[in-house]
């Protein structure tokens, strides 16, 4: 059975980085690693008070605390950007919009929709991280091997909560 699990495990890790490409997936996914690496990429002060929500169009949206937090962090916007930028290999982020959340009794980390569920981003713990990191080392394409990472994170972080 174990050796089932093996070949299962080589053949996606041979077809996914093909999958990514082929589609033309390589750039958006590199785009979203912000998401992943977001505390790594701010200083502890802006992780705490900011979060990533979007992007589009090369535009990355972040949710910000309160008004004093998005006054301060248009300050810092032109060094922001040139380190996701610096960070980034093949994608570019062309500009950095902030929000206020809708409701001010909402965490920075929820993300509201009028018209569909609370979605409340909840980054998993370090533990799951190493854990699912440790999965999918067996996949020899870096690339790909990232992108999975990148799509698990954001899957198991946004939860849909009910209203």
């Amino acid at each position: 059975m174990a050796k089932k699990k093996t070949d299962t495990e080589e053949l996606i890790a041979a077809t996914l980085p093909r999958v990514v490409r082929d589609k033309g997936w390589e750039k958006q996914l590199e785009l979203h690693k912000i998401f992943v690496h977001w505390r790594d990429l701010v200083d502890e002060e802006v992780h705490v008070h900011a979060a990533p929500l979007k992007i589009e169009r090369g535009i990355l949206w972040i949710e910000v605390e309160n008004s004093s937090w998005l006054a301060q962090l248009q300050y810092r916007k032109v060094e922001m950007l040139e380190n996701f930028n610096s960070y980034l290999q093949m994608g570019r982020i062309v500009d950095i919009r902030m929000v206020l959340p809708r409701e001010k009794e909402k965490n920075p980390h929820d993300m509201k929709d009028n018209s569909g569920p609370l979605i409340r981003f909840v980054p998993p713990s370090k533990a799951q991280i190493a854990e699912f990191s440790g999965q999918v080392g067996i996949i020899k394409d870096e690339k790909c091997r990232e992108a999975l990472m990148q799509f698990w994170y954001l899957a198991n972080a946004c939860r849909k909560e009910k209203k």
